[in-house]
């Protein structure tokens, strides 16, 4: 059943967010491998990337919200994960800016000078929360089915691309996740902005 949710200035901002955000995540890796020295190594790409992940931050929160009556659990689990994900976007895309402009990384600063655990420490663990809130989000709107299922399945799908384009850094890969992206997370915008959500038709038809 779809529930048509009348638009407040807080819904319309968020929604707009969850559309923007994988279009300028995209535009940012476009200018790194235009503008740089390829993913992740780029002042142009660096600094549209900062403000992509200030516009995931607001989408994961959108989503998050707009699943928390169906999905109570898993919508505090994406938050949970979501908060340390803008976190890590921001400080990978400051190291991507940093690493054009002056020639060295972050990433292996924090080995050679810190050592193994302390480089590990500096930047993996967070790294890996921004794939994951993408594919508990895309897991999350496929089981409660408030949005387009398929939605779901491209949301969980660009973080999996994710994993394997970023650390290898290969473009096209990575190109490939953002477009994914794109088709995931928009519709679901789009559907909040125009205020037709589907309700669950089980509470427990939620992951968690």
């Amino acid at each position: 059943m779809t529930e048509t949710i009348g638009a407040t200035p807080a819904r319309r901002f968020f929604a707009l967010a969850v559309i923007a955000a994988p279009v300028v995540f995209l535009l940012g890796d476009v200018a790194y491998i235009s503008d740089g020295n390829g993913i992740n190594n780029g002042v142009l790409g660096g600094t549209i990337g900062v403000w992509s992940s200030f516009l995931l931050g607001w989408a994961f929160i959108a989503i998050s919200r707009a699943l928390e009556p169906v999905a109570s659990r898993g919508a505090v689990v994406l938050l949970v994960l979501g908060i340390p994900a803008i976190c890590a976007g921001v400080a990978f895309n400051v190291n991507g800016l940093h690493w054009d402009h002056f020639g060295n990384d972050f990433v292996d600063a924090a080995f050679s000078d810190g050592g193994p655990t302390v480089g590990a420490l500096a930047f993996l663990p967070w790294g890996w929360f921004m794939p994951a809130s993408l594919v508990v989000a895309g897991v999350l709107v496929w089981r409660t089915r408030m949005f387009p299922r398929w939605a779901g399945a491209m949301t969980a799908l660009s973080g999996v691309l994710f994993v394997t384009a970023r650390p290898a850094s290969i473009d096209a890969l990575a190109i490939t996740a953002d477009v994914v992206m794109v088709v995931g997370l928009a519709p679901i915008g789009l559907a909040m902005l125009t205020g037709a959500v589907r309700r669950a038709p089980d509470r427990n038809a939620a992951l968690v």
